[in-house]
């Protein structure tokens, strides 16, 4: 039987804002969905971008992706680590390795371990389907 990834973050989009980077994560907890906004680095943006861009599977437009961290990780020597995201289309799905930098790794197990959205109440959040404008907190 295959792990339900919804309790693991989403990886909704990467984008920025002047010179400011950021992450959008929908995470799924007690039947609730909320996606978060998180500051990141120029490094973690470019990794973000390369998984987000990334398309195994259909590559015909308007064929929605869904991505998924999942805490299995390896270290590299350096500042980065390898890390598996689930990538699923409809019926397919498939977990691959990307090269990022451990900070975003660590913000995104951050995310992972949490039961409950109190400890990310201080962050900028919206529902799912909505756009940043609408977002409350932080």
């Amino acid at each position: 039987m295959r792990e339900d990834v919804r309790k693991h973050p989403q990886l909704v989009d990467a984008y920025h804002r002047g010179d400011h980077f950021f992450a959008a994560i929908g995470l799924h907890r007690e039947e609730s969905d909320r996606v978060f906004e998180l500051g990141i680095s120029a490094r973690s943006y470019e990794a973000l971008k390369r998984v987000l861009n990334f398309r195994p599977f259909s590559t015909m437009p308007g064929v929605a992706y869904q991505r998924f961290f999942l805490p299995i990780y390896g270290r590299n020597d350096g500042d980065t680590a390898s890390v598996e995201i689930r990538v699923e289309q409809g019926h397919d799905g498939k977990a691959f390795r990307f090269d990022w930098p451990k900070e975003l790794i660590a913000n995104l197990l951050w995310f992972d371990q949490m039961t409950d959205f109190r400890p990310a109440s201080h962050l900028r959040s919206w529902a799912p389907g909505e756009t940043p404008a609408a977002a409350t907190g932080g």
